[in-house]
């Protein structure tokens, strides 16, 4: 398995994964006011997950906690061992046990630092007006409008960077004396990517570190690491030769397998 970057399970969500929640409302001198917070959904943090760890590398599971709650232990796996965070949260009188799985859920994940920036902001006033897209009710039961506050640029998510354009597989840039006959079998390897490569079916896979990849796509996105270890060249190959029937033409060396 890839080493997990976890500082980018901090990473700020965007705004449209953020949701409000309002703790409290009222009415004074004939104006509504509201207080609210911000959260992240249990459908956020599993993306957040999947996208960092990867989907069969995390887990949770649930207990009773105290006083009737629950407890959600959120375990990530971290090379071949399984590391678990716990927190807990009570049921909610709202959605009763469902509500207390979500708030456990949320919690832990806190502990591996999901979301844990929203607890730093400061409670904060909604915008209450007739065209806001948000109900509620004050504490006396009238109704208003609201929409959320506007988030400080600190709680922003870093701007999303224009991806540049997949290189295809035919245009991989060679290096000085990448031959069969440039005298190494990661030469060989590379060589076979480069000149087979363009052949592989677009649906084509690889399974490597434990999780499949389209083919090509892991090629494109992963040239600079094939090129540096030959185990990872190896298994680039071993899939080229698989989708296309063809064979490598190098000698085998007796390299580990990276898949």
């Amino acid at each position: 398995m890839a080493e997990i970057n976890f500082r980018s399970l901090q990473d700020r969500f965007q705004l449209d994964e953020i949701e409000w929640r309002l703790q409290q409302a009222g009415e004074k001198n004939g104006r509504v006011w509201a207080i609210c917070v911000p959260f992240i959904t249990n459908r956020a943090i599993q993306s957040r997950l999947d996208e960092v760890v990867g989907p069969g590398n995390w887990k949770n599971e649930f207990r009773p906690g105290p006083d009737g709650g629950v407890m959600c232990g959120l375990s990530v796996r971290v090379g071949e061992e399984w590391v678990t965070k716990w927190d807990g949260a009570e049921n909610t009188d709202i959605e009763g046990v469902k509500g207390g799985l979500s708030g456990a859920m949320k919690r832990a994940a806190v502990q591996w630092g999901i979301g844990r920036y929203l607890y730093a902001l400061d409670e904060t006033f909604a915008q209450v007006s007739e065209s806001g897209a948000l109900r509620g009710k004050t504490k006396d039961g009238k109704p208003f409008r609201w929409d959320p506050p506007q988030l400080p640029k600190w709680a922003l998510p870093e701007p999303k960077r224009a991806e540049a354009p997949a290189t295809p597989i035919a245009a991989l840039p060679a290096e000085p004396g990448e031959s069969p006959a440039a005298g190494t079998q990661h030469d060989a390897m590379l060589h076979y990517v480069r000149r087979v490569g363009p052949q592989v079916a677009d649906d084509a896979e690889i399974r490597i570190n434990r999780r499949v990849r389209n083919l090509k796509d892991f090629v494109r996105e992963n040239w600079s690491a094939i090129k540096e270890d030959p185990r990872i060249a190896r298994a680039v190959v071993d899939a080229i030769q698989s989708a296309t029937g063809t064979s490598f033409e190098g000698e085998p060396d007796a390299l580990p397998n990276a898949a």
